[in-house]
């Protein structure tokens, strides 16, 4: 199996950044849900189509490591990777880069994991099939 990875760009607001003028450590983790909400809606998989099949996907875990600080009106990309199979819990990587010239510098990168779990029941279950199924085809793909 191949890994899947998508591009997002984004513009770092003011309102996301610190006294200091830099992009707060906070905004990384909602970068991250970003690049993956977007990534999901790209391989034609959006978080309202899962609940209305009775899934939900609550974060489990997740971590990050800052290199180089964002600055307001920066344009960052955020790239998020699906590189297995879920069966119990999903796992996203994400690197978040800005250009420089013919270069990107990394500001930060980091993963997180989240869970099956059944919309009413509320409690864990394994990847639908049919989801799992179109995570297959797609990366059998790429």
């Amino acid at each position: 199996m191949k890994e899947y990875s998508f591009d997002f760009n984004h513009r770092v607001k003011y309102y996301e950044t610190d006294k200091m003028g830099y992009v707060h450590n906070s905004n990384y983790f909602r970068f991250f849900e970003i690049g993956r909400e977007e990534t999901m809606r790209n391989l034609g998989i959006s978080y309202d189509s899962l609940e209305k099949n009775g899934v939900m996907m609550p974060l489990i875990e997740q971590y990050s490591r800052y290199h180089t600080p964002a600055l307001y009106d920066d344009i960052i990309t955020i790239r998020t990777f699906i590189k297995n199979i879920p069966t119990l819990k999903m796992h996203f990587d994400y690197t978040v880069v800005r250009k420089e010239g013919d270069k990107e510098v990394l500001l930060c990168n980091g993963w997180n994991e989240l869970c099956f779990v059944d919309f009413n029941s509320r409690k864990p279950i394994r990847c639908p099939q049919w989801l799992k199924e179109k995570l297959e085809k797609v990366l059998s793909e790429h």
